[in-house]
């Protein structure tokens, strides 16, 4: 099979998966998906389409879903994390991938196999004039960025903070926030974030 055929088809599986994901998610919390609509400002069509595997979710849309969901945005990466393991070693072959082509960005999870709990963490990598989006988001927990390579520039309530290779940034994130990679070249970034939601 051509690898563009077999690349299509895993992402297909893989926005099945997380449709399956989502649908359960909102099920669990007695939602309907005019319900979700409502409280995530995601149209109900697209909402649908996730569901049914037949679109993945801008980064934004991911955001908001999981905020009304009051769930993490492991569903959009992590395959394997039902079980209970008290740690879990993770390989780099190992990681739940997702690629947000609209977002020039690529999450790899670094969860596997642990049991959701307070922290997750992603590595990004983030392209040349990738951003999260023109507003400025807030969300419950705490988030620790670390660059491993390249630059990324935050704006924390008004104050720009353009960070390089080895510097990192904590920060309460239900201070508005945004990020931006301003530079010429790929960013790399390890997030890690407390109360589950990422981003």
């Amino acid at each position: 099979m051509a690898t563009g055929k077999v690349r299509a088809r895993d992402e297909s599986m893989a926005a099945e998966t997380l449709g399956q994901r989502l649908r359960l998610l909102r099920r669990d919390r007695g939602l309907s998906i005019a319900d979700l609509a409502a409280s995530s400002s995601v149209p109900g069509s697209t909402i649908s389409k996730i569901e049914n595997g037949l679109l993945n979710p801008s980064l934004v849309h991911a955001i908001n879903l999981a905020s009304a969901l009051d769930a993490n945005l492991g569903f959009l990466v992590d395959r394997t994390r039902t079980r209970h393991a008290r740690h879990s070693v993770v390989r780099r072959a190992q990681r739940g991938r997702r690629d947000f082509p609209e977002m020039a960005m690529v999450l790899e999870d670094l969860n596997i196999g642990f049991v959701p709990g307070v922290l997750e963490s992603r590595i990004g990598t983030i392209s040349p004039g990738a951003h999260s989006g023109s507003e400025r988001m807030s969300h419950a927990g705490e988030e620790l960025v670390h660059v491993l390579s390249g630059t990324i520039t935050y704006d924390v309530d008004g104050t720009e903070y353009r960070l390089t290779e080895g510097d990192t940034l904590h920060f309460k994130c239900d201070t508005p926030h945004r990020w931006m990679n301003q530079g010429d070249g790929t960013a790399v970034l390890l997030w890690v974030f407390s109360d589950g939601l990422s981003f």
